[in-house]
């Protein structure tokens, strides 16, 4: 049965993990995941793009029914397996992965993006809409900081591409050595919008599947 105390057995398990895994000196890919849940099914996105052009190579998509229930703070668990099977569908293994939530951004320090980091062993940042966790302090260059409510530990930078939207939170997933190398990762996949061109992407595809599970087409596999 799915319950707190199985999730946290779970985590205990991934934080063994010992992060001997890291970014090559330069990264050619990246491969963005987004997964949500519509008219009962899951749906999972996964696109690989060239890092340096930001230029689409490769998407998949998986849909099914999610087998595990959703408990607050502990959605990884009901999106890992959406995740484990787009990475198997990719037909290039990528060097970064970067993740539709938080990293260690994290009450427990085990958002979606680390939890996909260890399982999968490769180099992860979470790009988070929202808030979860953490005091939201301004810092002396303008920009907004995420810090721990307790110890003031950096957890995520709030970036803004424009004044006019709405930040989003950058975290380290794993494998990515500090918050400032997380976000200068980043930042280079930004082309105007509010998220990172790779993860806008995958968020479309994932909202165009919806409509169709809305209309009745949707093929579960």
């Amino acid at each position: 049965m799915w319950n707190k105390e199985r999730f946290q057995r779970a985590q205990l398990a991934l934080r063994s993990i010992k992060e001997d895994f890291s970014l090559n000196q330069c990264v050619h890919t990246v491969a963005a995941f987004d997964v949500s849940f519509q008219a009962g099914l899951g749906v999972g996105v996964v696109a690989l793009f060239n890092y340096q052009s930001v230029q689409l190579m490769e998407c998949e998509i998986v849909v099914k029914e999610p087998y595990v229930p959703y408990v607050p703070t502990y959605l990884a668990f009901r999106e890992m397996p959406y995740i484990l099977a787009l990475y198997k569908k990719l037909h290039e293994e990528p060097d970064l992965l970067l993740i539709d939530g938080h990293g260690k951004s994290h009450p427990r320090g085990m958002g979606i993006a680390t939890q996909a980091g260890l399982s999968l062993r490769k180099p992860s940042i979470g790009v988070a809409k929202r808030l979860l966790f953490g005091d939201l302090l301004e810092t002396a260059d303008g920009s907004s900081l995420v810090v721990h409510p307790e110890t003031r530990e950096p957890l995520a930078v709030a970036y803004k591409e424009k004044p006019r939207f709405k930040p989003v939170f950058i975290s380290v997933g794993a494998g990515v050595s500090n918050l400032s190398e997380a976000v200068s990762l980043v930042l280079p996949l930004f082309k105007g919008h509010r998220e990172p061109e790779p993860l806008r992407y995958v968020h479309n595809v994932s909202l165009q599947e919806g409509r169709r599970m809305r209309d009745g087409v949707q093929q579960v596999n």
